[in-house]
């Protein structure tokens, strides 16, 4: 049977780590080493689809037969996965190599390659892929890229380490808040911004809501012609909500560079097109998001970007 023969830099997990902690620096663990020390064989590989929705594969991981996961990625994307197990876990990207980052750099098959550091271990691997960005710059007119409606924007860290890295220390009572936005009047709007979501995302499309509840490159971004909006308007799709609430406040601060709220949410949409709902892109799901705030001069606060957590 022909080998993937694959080479590069490591990419490893060892116990456990929280999924959708995607994280650019990638803790390597005891025992494994910087590159599979076996071939993974194309029998052993299954091919399994992957979007928002966490799926759980199960199996035995053994330190002289790898197991493989493929599946579709596309430039943009951002790669979750997680398991209790003591195993070791490489990321390969389309051309081979191994990737040491969970954003997807290029489109095109990546593997999940597992093995055990010694011996054999049974695991649980949970995985997810967010859906890409839609880029502002982007010259393609003719693009079919699903669009994100909670995409990141620039000015959103990309992991916990780094919204931390812009957070002033909250836990003294004593320190006067830099910003006048109360966790009450963060949360409002928050509320607000999944109760217009709907119209947003879906006829009418009112980009009069958009212009009311945010600022920034948020506003940027949805109101550009490349913008999510303009590519469901395009492709004649649209979003549908059962049900959107935020069923957690997990940290507030008004102390930070710019004040921000992190709460946990649970949504149940759909993404309708002219062919019918997007399975692959709809579904419910509970994820963790930091929204970030700005006062524009009519001394308003909007919500200026977001980040997916997890």
């Amino acid at each position: 049977m022909q080998k993937l023969i694959i080479y590069s830099t490591l990419l490893t997990l060892f116990g456990c780590q929280n999924l959708g902690n995607s994280s650019s620096s990638v803790s390597s663990s005891k025992g494994c080493s910087e590159k599979p020390s076996i071939s993974l064989r194309e029998n052993d590989v299954q091919e399994i689809s992957l979007n928002e929705k966490i799926i759980t594969k199960s199996g035995q991981a053994n330190a002289s037969k790898a197991i493989g996961y493929k599946f579709q990625g596309e430039s943009g994307q951002k790669l979750s996965y997680s398991t209790e197990a003591d195993i070791c876990i490489w990321l390969f990207a389309p051309d081979n190599e191994i990737i040491t980052t969970r954003d997807l750099q290029k489109t095109g098959k990546y593997i999940l390659q597992v093995s055990a550091p010694q011996g054999s271990k049974s695991f649980d691997l949970q995985m997810s892929l967010g859906i890409p960005q839609v880029a502002a710059s982007s010259n393609s007119s003719s693009s079919s890229t699903t669009p994100s409606t909670i995409s990141p924007t620039n000015e959103s860290p990309n992991n916990r380490n780094q919204l931390e890295a812009n957070v002033e220390p909250t836990s003294n009572s004593n320190i006067k808040p830099i910003y006048d936005i109360t966790q009450e009047q963060a949360l409002e709007l928050v509320q607000k911004w999944y109760e217009a979501k709907p119209r947003i995302f879906g006829p009418p499309y009112d980009t009069n809501l958009v212009s009311g509840l945010t600022t920034g490159s948020l506003y940027d971004n949805l109101m550009s012609s490349e913008g999510p909006i303009a590519w469901l308007q395009k492709y004649d799709s649209y979003y549908t909500y059962n049900e959107s609430k935020i069923t957690n406040i997990i940290e507030f601060s008004n102390n930070a560079k710019k004040p921000y709220i992190r709460v946990k949410v649970y949504e149940d949409l759909y993404l309708n097109t002219s062919k019918g709902v997007d399975e692959e892109n709809s579904g419910h799901y509970q994820n963790e998001f930091v929204y970030f705030f700005e006062k524009e001069e009519n001394e308003t606060w909007k919500i200026s970007g977001y980040q997916k957590i997890s």
